[in-house]
């Protein structure tokens, strides 16, 4: 009987590579870094628009055409409200680059993609974890960085406040995805 656990996956083994098949999958990391630091005013300009083409990361440029899903992901980093009341975050995304020019025009055409996150009154300082972080991505904005990951992957990410006038800025931010692959 012992024989037989010591043979059996030999075998097994021995005819997936005489078949020629074999499964292999497992998961890429992708880390988008973004601009650090970088800053959401209000009094100049309604949000901050960050280009990402995740063709700039070796990883994803390697596996992007085995990709089959997006297993986890986060957006973390310091955000540091340098002045303005208590609010929160929001990041929304749109396919490819583009180049709105209002908050209106951004939710009329883009995806919330992650928020509200909360932010306490200036000087307040809040680092984003992966587990908080996590919590606030939506069902839609997920769906459409997969699509992403799995054709160019080049969007754009606006972010923006929603309470009164701010400056919140941000510090050692990524993007980071983690994307299942397999043939």
């Amino acid at each position: 009987m012992r024989s037989y656990r010591r043979v059996f996956p030999v075998l097994a083994l021995a005819a997936l590579v005489a078949s020629g098949c074999f499964v292999a999958t497992g998961q890429v990391l992708v880390e988008f870094g973004l601009p650090s630091p970088f800053t959401i005013d209000s009094s100049s300009d309604p949000f901050a628009r960050i280009f990402v083409d995740l063709n700039t990361i070796p990883d994803y440029e390697k596996h992007k055409d085995s990709l089959k899903g997006l297993n986890d992901f986060a957006l973390v980093g310091k955000f540091t409200n340098m002045s303005g009341p208590a609010g929160a975050l929001e990041v929304w995304v749109t396919a490819g680059s583009t180049n709105y020019t209002t908050i209106a025009e951004v939710q009329a055409n883009a995806t919330r993609l992650w928020g509200p996150g909360a932010i306490g009154a200036a000087p307040d300082v809040h680092v984003v974890s992966w587990d908080e972080s996590s919590k606030l991505f939506t069902k839609a904005g997920k769906d459409i960085l997969l699509q992403e990951a799995r054709g160019d992957g080049d969007f754009t990410l606006y972010t923006f406040g929603t309470a009164g006038t701010y400056q919140v800025k941000v510090e050692d931010g990524f993007l980071i995805l983690v994307l299942s692959a397999g043939p």
